[in-house]
């Protein structure tokens, strides 16, 4: 991959970035901040899991362990916080 392409996508974190921060100054309630900065977030991991990574160019295999496994682990996390509240 050529430096021009991961120029473009430093430069559209960079707009991201700008973006979540610019959504914490909005007229909106906390709970939807957070969950537009949150897709915001998730919108960067995936640019920075695709390119910077390489994970476009992997088969698809490794790329559902990449992606399921942080799922696994706050599915795991939440379980053991909400298993001592009750």
């Amino acid at each position: 991959m050529s430096y021009g392409k991961y120029l473009l996508i430093w430069v559209w974190l960079i707009a991201l970035l700008a973006a979540g921060t610019f959504i914490s100054t909005l007229p909106i309630s906390k709970t939807e901040a957070v969950l537009l900065i949150l897709l915001v977030s998730l919108v960067k991991a995936v640019l920075v899991a695709l390119f910077y990574m390489h994970l476009k160019f992997e088969r698809l295999v490794p790329i559902w362990i990449v992606a399921v496994f942080p799922f696994f682990l706050i599915g795991l996390a939440s379980l053991l916080v909400f298993s001592g509240l009750l």
